[in-house]
């Protein structure tokens, strides 16, 4: 495809994008200049972490309320150039659908999640609970609902891989639809492996002490935003995701996974609720006392998490109520596992809804039967 063919939205957003890189290149270099000058040399890697990731913005001197809850940033350089490079890599795709498939146009409600997405990682990463994160505990679990429900949510719902697809030339589709229903997305996405990992992420930051670390280091703080966001995609693509991979679950066991999810969230609150250790906070001017700011982080935990799965499961059961008697009983994953187990053991297809009804599927087990008596 030449550069005069490509559609006005990829250009723009491209040329968006590189200049949003070159202003953050040029702002970066300005803060480390600023705080190498000011820190000497002695200091510069924790002034290379602040500059590219806590650079040009509010300090927390004051408390977290009224205005502030709005009006207080910083910029996180990192994250703005992965969210603007996400987002124009989107818009290429939406651009590029029509012509791959003509006739053929993105719906625009899953463009507008996912650029809503992006806009809670960048509310998570540069706005006022950015900003006092390693001072507040209540802040940085704010900032942990955003980046591990709210945003991988909207993400999966603007369902990007099946967008990938969508806008991939006939040869690279093939490919691509190979890799999302192969073995490794298959095992990632498998419902129980998601759901372990969710649950280790979230205990195993919480309330392993591991937490201590993570509020006084710039870099580990990176660091968590991508595992939350990375667990979470990994969780909520099986929940409100409708992506072309191995794993489709019917509406009652996105529902159960939904609802050991929240379980795990409220233990997680509730221990730090209950808990006589305190999160190690960076030192400031607040004079917050931490275990009663590490408290009201359990109840941010417990409270805030539980609402926002809520909320998810009553925009399910709304969609699956609308839904139910135009589209055909969806194949649950314990099924799907069946299916996959009965094809790799006896080497035949497998025949979908009808593996107990299908007199093929019958006599191939019967056969893998024989084989291992034989042994």
């Amino acid at each position: 495809m030449s550069a005069r063919r490509l559609p006005r939205l990829v250009v723009g957003a491209w040329a968006f994008a590189a200049l949003v890189l070159a202003g953050l290149a040029v702002v970066v270099a300005r803060n480390l200049g600023h705080r190498l000058a000011s820190g000497g040399m002695g200091h510069m890697q924790m002034g290379t972490a602040d500059a590219l990731t806590r650079g040009t913005g509010a300090t927390p001197a004051s408390a977290l309320a009224g205005a502030r809850l709005f009006t207080a940033w910083q910029l996180d350089a990192v994250a703005i150039a992965v969210l603007i490079l996400a987002a124009a890599g989107y818009l290429t795709g939406v651009a590029l659908v029509p012509l791959r498939s003509p006739g053929e146009r993105w719906p625009i409600g899953r463009t507008v999640a996912f650029l809503l997405g992006l806009g809670v990682c960048a509310f998570a990463t540069c706005g006022s609970i950015a900003v006092y994160d390693q001072v507040l505990f209540t802040a940085h679990m704010a900032g942990h609902l955003l980046l591990v429900m709210v945003a991988p949510a909207l993400l999966a719902a603007g369902r990007p891989l099946g967008l990938a697809v969508a806008a991939a030339p006939p040869a690279r589709r093939e490919r691509l639809l190979r890799v999302a229903r192969g073995r490794v997305v298959g095992l990632l996405t498998a419902p129980p492996v998601a759901l372990a990992t969710y649950a280790a992420v979230i205990v195993g930051s919480h309330l392993t002490g591991l937490m201590d670390d993570i509020m006084r280091s710039t870099w580990a703080g990176q660091v968590e935003h991508v595992v939350y966001l990375a667990a979470g995609y990994q969780f909520f693509v099986l929940i409100v995701g409708d992506e072309p991979i191995r794993w489709r679950l019917a509406s009652p066991a996105r529902w159960l996974l939904l609802a050991v999810a929240m379980a795990v969230d409220t233990i997680t609150g509730i221990v730090l609720m209950q808990g006589t250790d305190a999160v190690r906070l960076m030192p400031s001017a607040l004079g917050v006392d931490a275990l009663s700011d590490t408290r009201t982080g359990g109840a941010v935990m417990w409270l805030g998490g539980d609402a926002i799965m809520a909320g998810i499961m009553i925009l399910l059961v709304v969609r699956w109520l609308r839904t139910v008697d135009r589209v055909p009983v969806e194949r649950g994953w314990l099924e799907q596992a069946r299916g996959a187990t009965f094809a790799a053991h006896t080497g035949a297809a497998d025949p979908g809804e009808t593996l107990d009804d299908d007199d093929d599927a019958r006599a191939a087990y019967n056969s893998w039967l024989t084989q291992l008596d034989r042994r």
